[in-house]
């Protein structure tokens, strides 16, 4: 189902997912957008004609250089598995609560190892998934009525929502809404009605009021370990 999104990728991503230069993780971020957005997908069938036209017009030793890194881009990137045994699950939609949420096609087949779901503060749940060894990348589920603790990023979060609504500090957020939080962002996401989003993270957070800022060098490990992992 097509929405109409109010929030988008900025067009410097946009040209950078045509072009395909993105990490995983911000890739299938925004491949999910597309897929939601009209607005988004026409943009970028655009600017991969352009990218296309533009490589046409370079000389032949350019062209083998640049898909000698196409393809080395390729091969550096985690290989997701294929769906599991036959008979396993499709992993096509998630079920929360009293409604399923179909998934864009992109996440869909990001999902074929399932999800392990882990309940945070403040009745919000989070699920990672490893799409590269840059980013963290995770489903985030918020329960009606949730909200988190008052934070900051130390670098960018992408959140794109999948079902329900959030808001923040900046504004109210729906389905196919990208939102982009950088470092000058401090903000506290809250929902009424509930709302599952897919965040890809850069660096880790932090808590900036009361008890939770005790969080904050657990978070700074958790991430560097996991970046680690992913890395080996």
């Amino acid at each position: 189902m097509i929405s109409k999104a109010k929030f988008h990728p900025s067009t410097k991503q946009l040209k950078e997912f045509a072009a395909g230069t993105l990490s995983g993780g911000m890739n299938v971020a925004i491949s999910a957008h597309v897929e939601l957005c009209e607005v988004c997908r026409h943009q970028t069938s655009e600017f991969e004609t352009k990218a296309a036209i533009d490589w046409l017009q370079t000389s032949e030793e350019t062209k083998s250089s640049d898909y000698a890194d196409m393809i080395s881009n390729i091969i550096c990137q985690p290989q997701q598995k294929s769906g599991g045994l036959e008979g396993s699950p499709s992993f096509t939609e998630i079920h929360m609560l009293d409604r399923s949420v179909s998934l864009p096609k992109a996440l869909a087949k990001a999902l074929s190892n399932g999800l392990v779901w882990k309940k945070l503060v403040g009745g919000i749940n989070q699920a990672k998934i490893n799409l590269d060894d840059e980013t963290q990348c995770e489903f985030i589920y918020m329960k009606p009525g949730s909200q988190t603790p008052v934070h900051k990023h130390q670098g960018t979060e992408i959140t794109l929502v999948l079902d329900g609504s959030f808001s923040d500090d900046f504004g109210q957020y729906e389905r196919s809404d990208f939102i982009i939080r950088t470092e000058r962002d401090v903000h506290q996401p809250r929902s009424d009605e509930g709302c599952l989003c897919f965040a890809v993270l850069d660096s880790p957070l932090t808590f900036t009021k009361g008890i939770a800022r005790l969080l904050n060098p657990i978070n700074n490990y958790r991430f560097r370990r996991s970046a680690a992992h992913r890395t080996n």
